[in-house]
């Protein structure tokens, strides 16, 4: 009797545990299908109309790309661009009318948030694309990991709500209890297999079962890694492996880390564009994380943590600072050792750090960024031995170029890719 007692109390255990999963998914469908729609016939009638521009007209393979210059439609012309150039439509097959229903629906299901809207997913896929154009990385992955980044890239962020996943946990949200962990990558990649299984949208249908579970996979863990907590747990691995000539890329676990880490350089990559588009989306970011700021203190009576902190926002310049030192300069410097035609990237960040540090000595407020009479700095490979080295605000300096071949130009380098 007490065996079965306790083997019935485990059993209601269980069933309740994924009562209350399944309660908190149709929580999050719900708000899903009472915001989102997909694209209807007379959006996808005028992209179809349309003359798909050139990658070098839209400029999409370009490290410097700036999207301010696309109106909402050219960026579903440039989405569409991406999968043209990198042979994704020929390769898999793909009906063009599909594609282009399947890329408003995603450009529709982003939020109309301040930061993590579909500008921000676009332009990570703008980078994903300029470093398997320009940057050589088509020719290294497979096309199905090619698909894999590009469809990652512009889904990662879909559906965000402007919040984090601190915020997800702290405000006991039905994400934070439909999931363990990563709760906005996971709710990322669900909502994107949601919409890519609507009538209409699956530009998966000529892959075989055993593609298609392979691009899940891969797509998934695009996705996921866009999660910094990630990001900090394998950076230092990754480091090791970047530094080594020797690595052998071909290596799965190897290449699910370099994968990883280019998905995380193109999430961050706007601290790497020239000045006046970083500055710009670096005061959308700081905004959004103040609105949370803002939300959390009326919801919970707290303080926000300090980069969320309305209060501190005249520290913007030292909060970049501090966000270059400790994410992005190890991320930038380790993808340049794996493929120096990373370069660019890396120099991006290092001007930007001169600029923002600047601003910090001269203590400019929130309100004074935009109109601050700065002189900027602009970093290439082709003139680092120009590049001043300033102790005070502690830039790292780049490396000389004495080992840079005349043209300015590098070869990548995988000696171990076959």
């Amino acid at each position: 009797a007490f065996t079965l007692f306790c083997g019935l109390g485990i059993y209601n255990v269980i069933n309740f545990d994924r009562l209350l999963k399944a309660n908190n998914a149709q929580k999050v469908v719900l708000e899903i299908l009472s915001y989102h729609a997909s694209a209807s016939k007379d959006e996808v009638s005028i992209i179809e109309r349309k003359e798909i521009p050139s990658s070098m007209s839209l400029n999409i393979a370009s490290y410097e790309f700036a999207d301010h210059t696309l109106d909402r439609d050219q960026t579903v012309l440039a989405t569409i661009r991406m999968f043209l150039d990198l042979d994704l439509v020929n390769k898999f097959r793909i009906d063009f009318q599909t594609l282009i229903r399947w890329s408003i629906t995603v450009r529709k299901n982003y939020r109309d948030v301040m930061y993590h809207n579909w500008r921000h997913g676009f332009n990570v896929a703008q980078m994903m694309f300029a470093m398997l154009t320009s940057g050589g990385m088509s020719q290294q992955f497979t096309d199905l990991e090619t698909l894999a980044l590009l469809v990652g890239s512009l889904c990662h962020d879909i559906d965000h709500r402007g919040t984090t996943n601190q915020f997800q946990k702290l405000s006991d949200s039905p994400l934070a209890n439909l999931y363990s962990t990563s709760f906005m990558e996971y709710h990322h990649f669900n909502h994107f297999l949601t919409i890519s299984q609507v009538d209409g949208n699956n530009i998966f249908k000529s892959l075989n079962e055993e593609e298609y579970s392979q691009f899940l996979e891969l797509t998934k863990t695009t996705i996921l890694a866009t999660d910094l907590a990630l990001y900090f747990k394998h950076k230092g691995n990754f480091s090791k492996l970047a530094s080594d000539p020797s690595t052998n890329w071909e290596v799965e676990d190897n290449r699910i880390l370099l994968r990883s880490m280019m998905i995380t350089g193109c999430d961050l990559s706007a601290i790497t564009k020239p000045w006046e588009v970083q500055r710009m989306v670096a005061e959308k970011i700081a905004s959004e994380f103040f609105n949370q700021g803002d939300i959390e203190r009326d919801m919970f009576g707290h303080t926000p943590m300090y980069m969320m902190d309305r209060s501190k926002r005249d520290e913007l310049p030292k909060m970049q600072v501090d966000f270059i030192d400790n994410i992005c300069m190890e991320l930038y410097e380790s993808l340049e050792k794996a493929n120096p035609l990373f370069r660019p990237l890396l120099d991006g960040c290092l001007s930007n750090r001169r600029n923002w540090s600047n601003l910090c000595e001269r203590r400019t407020s929130f309100a004074d960024i935009s109109s601050a009479n700065i002189t900027l700095t602009s970093i290439n490979t082709t003139r680092l031995s120009e590049m001043q080295c300033d102790e005070d605000s502690q830039i790292k300096c780049p490396p000389s170029n004495e080992n840079l071949p005349e043209n300015g130009q590098f070869d990548v380098r995988f000696t171990k890719w076959t």
